[in-house]
């Protein structure tokens, strides 16, 4: 048998429980779910309304179930069904599919194809990412999926010319006509005749009709009728059709025959003559035209603009494998430049086929803009590719439209979830006070598993996260299991609470108007507005600070959900849980209102430190004020109101009071947190909550203080402790710190 003081109260092992395993599966989730919303997109504009509307949809829950859990005695039904519908909130979160901004545009510098991001000024370019890239193997490489518009025909021009894929190219086409200069004839040993050409003429533009063989090009090799104004060579050649051909990097005529005497006295003749030529081309074959517009650079020509069969449109879109070489990006004005070294084409028989995106030039080209535009939808296998592209994005979408069908999906799944929360979290109080009875002081010791729970599986959490992860995006899935392991069990071990239901008011909403009637209980709601509002900020942009700070260097990516992590440890067992512990001493000791004051105090401290840092390390020992500002707050916030309740409205004051917290303050710090976030950055907000908790403090103090000196004739005599809830007692000796 354990000594009478160590024995354990079997009663109070389920809320400990709860406490634990609510906590233990919020912890994984709650505290990064800013961050979340920071990596689907959204502003801190858009995080700090999302989060200033969540509070108020558990100001009007709270009191709301609160009521219908007194009028009927329902507390632990209410209790487990709202665990469950947390439960199913946040995991349909994790079903949201992720729409994150991925889009090129593609840019021709020097005759190769480049990818271009381009930031809203060059300040937001990650040079850290960029080094990193260009500072990689010069073999170094990866596959990118993309897809492009082609919406302009001119753009398939490039494709079919220049990258060699022929598939819409001049399917249509089957001749080809224009004027070629011939200036003399060769006959080789092979029996054939080669008419040499100086200049063509197309669509009455002149182009010189130079050619390329080799790996990579093909002979062109299409039968050609020719009337030449020189009766000596229309002669020779006849109703014959020689062939185009490259020599020596020219277009010739080759005729192959068994007589070539008329070619050999040509041979022997300066000529210089035009030619009527009318080329037969093969539909099946388009390259060969692709081949002839490239070698004499006639893009403007009729001929050369990209045709498909007859009735067909142009596809909208190219898809394709792209394979970047990440040594050659580099960082130039506001943008980013990733070099596209070749791309990959599905060849229809289950292979692919290689093509190098070679492109024209403005110097060749003024058309550039119009033969060689295009954005390209992009996913690459290299984590920091995808993540310079994306942030090229973001620093573009300030004031842009953000309410997609994403934002609003995730803003309802969020609503179910925080109502799930808040209604938990306020029935756990109730319930935890009803099971202690008397003994209010002993709360704190109870709330403390929570804070086990929670600084256990939020360091966990984070630890898990940075290692399941690639660089700078990272992978929740293993907040979202944990999530859905804990809260199960919670939901098991809540079902074990043995609790009375409260005595129920006879007329609940009297007696809570009588409630705020009362001056103290008013700057008492005051005050826990004002800590809602430093909370709010804590809850939604600490973690946004911290990754603002990592930011500042190069490596700080790799470790942040670790350190937000250790910081959720440190706040947990270096403050929260050692404050809890003794937060009933502490009270009796410094009273209710004083502590009021401390708590503001603290925050104030705890900002300004914040606004002060540039290494997010330095943060971890500021967390130790959380042991005040949550460790003391929470306690005094839950007792004090239960402290004022009438009997039977213990649960709907305790939703009231949460409401105030949570609906009203933190609502209104994650709003104006939000927009000062967004307007003058993580550092100038903090410095500027800190300077307000600082005018709390001081506001409260003096309110409390003549308060104190106008109800001085309602002193009681020392040591008369509370012993009903109608009675005011406790909470006028609190107001003169316990002294008759």
């Amino acid at each position: 048998m354990l000594p009478s003081k160590m024995q354990i109260n079997k009663k109070l092992l389920p809320i400990k429980g709860h406490f634990f395993f609510f906590n233990a599966g919020t912890a994984p989730l709650v505290p990064y779910l800013s961050t979340y919303a920071r990596q689907l997109g959204f502003s801190s504009a858009t995080v700090g309304l999302i989060y200033t509307v969540l509070p108020i949809f558990g100001l009007i829950a709270k009191p709301l179930f609160g009521v219908i859990a007194d009028r009927y005695k329902k507390q632990k039904v209410i209790f487990i069904l709202f665990q469950i519908l947390t439960i199913v909130g946040f995991w349909c979160i994790y079903a949201i599919p992720e729409s994150r901004n991925l889009s090129v545009e593609l840019d021709c510098d020097g005759g190769v194809t480049m990818l271009q991001s381009c930031y809203k000024d060059k300040a937001s370019v990650d040079m850290c990412k960029v080094n990193s890239l260009s500072n990689l193997s010069s073999n170094a490489s990866t596959y990118c999926q993309m897809n492009c518009d082609m919406t302009s025909p001119k753009m398939w021009q490039t494709v079919c010319e220049h990258w060699h894929i022929p598939q819409y190219c001049y399917s249509h086409t089957d001749n080809i006509k224009y004027t070629s200069s011939v200036s003399n004839v060769t006959v080789k040993e092979d029996n054939c005749a080669y008419i040499a050409a100086n200049n063509v003429t197309l669509d009455g533009n002149i182009f010189s009709p130079s050619c390329r063989l080799g790996s990579g090009y093909v002979d062109v090799n299409e039968p050609c009728s020719l009337k030449c104004k020189n009766a000596n060579l229309s002669a020779a050649i006849a109703n014959q059709k020689p062939n185009m051909t490259c020599i020596d990097k020219n277009l010739n005529y080759k005729l192959c025959t068994n007589d070539t005497a008329e070619f050999t006295k040509l041979a022997n003749e300066t000529i210089s003559t035009d030619c009527e030529a009318s080329c037969d081309l093969d539909v099946n074959t388009p390259w060969r035209l692709m081949e002839i517009c490239e070698w004499w650079k006639a893009d403007t020509a009729s001929y050369c603009q990209p045709k498909t069969a007859k009735n067909e449109q142009f596809p909208s879109n190219l898809s394709f494998t792209g394979v970047l070489l990440l040594s050659k990006t580099m960082a130039e004005h506001e943008c980013v430049y990733m070099r596209l070294n070749h791309i990959e084409v599905p060849d229809g028989k289950g292979g692919v086929t290689i093509h190098y995106p070679n492109c024209v030039s403005q110097a060749t080209y003024q058309l550039k803009s119009e033969l060689f535009q295009s954005s390209c939808d992009i996913h690459c296998e290299n984590t920091v590719v995808n993540e310079l592209i994306e942030g090229a994005a973001e620093s573009r979408q300030e004031g842009t439209k953000e309410y997609t069908s994403q934002f609003w999906l995730f803003f309802f799944l969020m609503i179910v979830s925080w109502v799930g929360q808040a209604v938990v979290v306020t029935f756990a109080d109730a319930i935890c006070f009803d099971l202690l009875g008397p003994k209010v002081s002993q709360y704190g010791k109870q709330r403390l598993w929570g804070s086990v729970g929670w600084g256990v599986f939020s360091l966990l959490t984070g630890v898990l996260i940075d290692l399941f992860s690639d660089g700078a995006y990272k992978d929740y899935t293993v907040a979202f299991v944990l999530m859905f392991v804990f809260m199960l069990g919670d939901v098991v071990v809540s079902c074990f609470l043995e609790t009375d239901t409260t005595k129920m008011s006879m007329n609940i909403l009297a007696d809570v108007g009588t409630l705020l009637s009362s001056l103290p209980t008013f700057l008492f709601l005051m005050w826990t507005v004002a800590v809602g509002m430093c909370t709010g900020l804590i809850w939604q942009f600490l973690f946004w600070l911290l990754e603002d700070m990592s930011g500042l260097t190069c490596d700080g990516a790799t470790y942040i959900k670790t350190l937000q992590g250790l910081v959720s440890a440190i706040q947990t067992f270096g403050g929260e849980i050692p404050f809890l512990f003794v937060s009933g001493y502490i009270l009796k000791k410094v009273g209710h209102i004083n502590m009021m004051s401390i708590v503001l105090l603290a925050f104030g401290v705890r900002f300004i430190l914040y606004s002060l840092l540039s290494d997010p390390w330095w943060a971890l020992p500021i967390e130790l004020f959380q042991g005040i500002t949550f460790g003391m707050f929470y306690p005094t916030m839950t007792s004090y109101a239960n402290i004022v309740s009438l009997p039977g409205t213990e649960t709907t004051v305790q939703g009231l009071v949460g409401a105030v917290f949570e609906g009203v303050g933190t609502s209104l710090g994650s709003f104006v947190g939000g927009r000062l976030y967004g307007t003058y950055g993580g550092w100038v907000t903090f410095r500027a909550f800190g300077i307000g908790a600082l005018v709390c403090c001081a506001l409260n103090s003096l309110a409390f203080y003549i308060i104190k000196d106008k109800l001085g004739e309602a002193r009681v005599p020392s040591g008369y402790r509370y012993e009903h809830p109608n009675d005011m007692v406790y909470m006028l000796e609190d107001m003169t710190d316990g002294r008759s």
